[in-house]
């Protein structure tokens, strides 16, 4: 039972695979302009939104933020049966942390024609986390978890003509694999073997840009973030003497991020300190897999050999599901405009339609449409510390992801073991972030 135990454990604590970026934006001037970023990205965050764009800024750029999120999300079953409400249902938790960032044009013999950028994204409180809960525990799919993982980006970009840029890199997150191997000697109840193996290793998916500036003001931008996921297995094997032996195996895929196509435009608009972006986005959603937990017992020995219930006593989960999920289209938008040289102030928009039809069979993975709306400022202003001669850029973000209401019916009505209930709520976001050039 030990072994189990820890086994479970292991499970429960392996990473998910989607990135805090892919939903609430990276860094806050990217979040407040709606993060239609696919044209305007101007420092290291190109390394997400277009590793072309690396090429614009032709100086040295670092910079560190602070993200907190707190999701405000209600799963209301209050007309369900007391027995519907056994099963218990998931909300995502307040999350905090930080991001660091920077951007190197190599100057010299690539007369600034090559640039190298570097992200970064650690959680303050759980390092490598993830909850791979039952399908039929209703959940919020994309966001249940999310932000608890480690994110690494790493691009490079090339300006062959004045004007025009490539851009490729890749992201990277943390995986988790193991194993478990006891051996339990009945006849002087002691353990005799103990081997516990788990290994962390990176994932990574590639991420393609292009940027082109067919005129002064006018800048395009198209990128590609190919889809990543975690695909934990952790494998556990008991002996107890030659008479029972038991394999248990757990995998699953956590959380998802889908194959990602950007296209972008961004204008600086002639004589008024204003530039606005846009950005479309399609998400391949319908290639997600089940992210429920797959869970596979086998009890073999000579003990149970003998009995003749070697294999009746083996346990599967199950076909993995099919959620049927859709390909959509997200919209995005975002203006910023110069009040001073140094004073900016942004808004911005996102409309993301939900790839997950109303869950109303038995398994309740939630994604509802979402609207994101978002304000900022950036102020920039001489180094306190009088360490740098170039100023710093001080940029705040608040974002608000507005759920629309959903309203789950289940086909079997009052036989369903979870219910009808109803699913919305707001996840309020805020965050601080300085930028530098050296």
């Amino acid at each position: 039972m030990r072994a189990l135990l820890c086994g479970l454990a292991l499970a429960t604590a392996a990473p998910a695979a989607a990135s805090v970026f892919d939903v609430y934006g990276f860094t806050p001037r990217g979040r407040a302009l709606g993060n239609a970023l696919t044209a305007e990205a101007d420092d290291y965050t190109g390394t997400f939104y277009n590793p072309a764009l690396l090429t614009r800024r032709k100086r040295v750029n670092v910079g560190a933020g602070l993200v907190a999120t707190f999701p405000r999300l209600t799963i209301d079953r209050e007309f369900t049966a007391e027995f519907q409400k056994e099963i218990s249902h998931e909300l995502p938790d307040d999350f905090t942390g930080i991001s660091f960032g920077a951007l190197f044009p190599l100057g010299g013999r690539f007369g600034n024609r090559v640039a190298i950028g570097f992200g970064l994204y650690l959680p303050l409180l759980r390092l490598l986390r993830a909850d791979s809960v039952d399908g039929q525990v209703p959940q919020f799919y994309r966001y249940e978890a999310l932000p608890d993982k480690f994110v690494v980006l790493a691009s490079l970009a090339f300006e062959p003509v004045d004007g025009f840029s490539v851009g490729a890199g890749v992201q990277v997150l943390a995986s988790l694999d193991g194993q478990l191997d006891f051996g339990v000697e009945v006849a002087n109840r002691r353990v005799s073997r103990r081997e516990i193996l788990v290994e962390i290793a990176p994932t990574a998916a590639p991420v393609f840009g292009l940027a082109w500036t067919p005129a002064a003001g006018l800048r395009l931008g198209a990128s590609y973030r190919g889809s990543i996921q975690l695909d934990y297995a952790l494998p556990g094997h008991i002996d107890i003497d030659t008479l029972i032996q038991l394999d248990l195996a757990l995998s699953g895929t956590v959380l998802y991020t889908p194959d990602i196509y950007n296209l972008g435009v961004a204008w600086d608009v002639p004589g008024a300190a204003t530039t606005l972006a846009a950005d479309v986005t399609f998400a391949r959603w319908s290639a997600a897999p089940d992210p429920s937990p797959h869970v596979a017992l086998d009890l073999s020995g000579d003990l149970l050999a003998g009995l003749g219930a070697d294999e009746r006593l083996d346990i599967g989960s199950g076909a993995p599901v099919d959620l049927a999920f859709r390909d959509v289209v997200e919209l995005k938008a975002g203006v910023e405009h110069h009040l001073h040289p140094q004073v900016a102030v942004r808004a911005g928009y996102t409309w993301r339609p939900s790839p997950a039809p109303v869950p109303t069979a038995a398994f309740n993975y939630i994604d509802n449409d979402a609207h994101l709306l978002a304000g900022g400022f950036g102020v920039t202003f001489a180094d306190p510390l009088e360490v740098r001669q170039n100023p710093v850029t001080l940029d705040f973000v608040y974002q608000a992801t507005i759920m629309s209401d959903l309203r789950v019916r289940k086909t079997a009505g009052a036989d369903d073991r979870v219910g009808d209930y109803r699913a919305g709520g707001v996840v309020h976001g805020i965050g601080l972030a300085f930028r530098h050039d050296l």
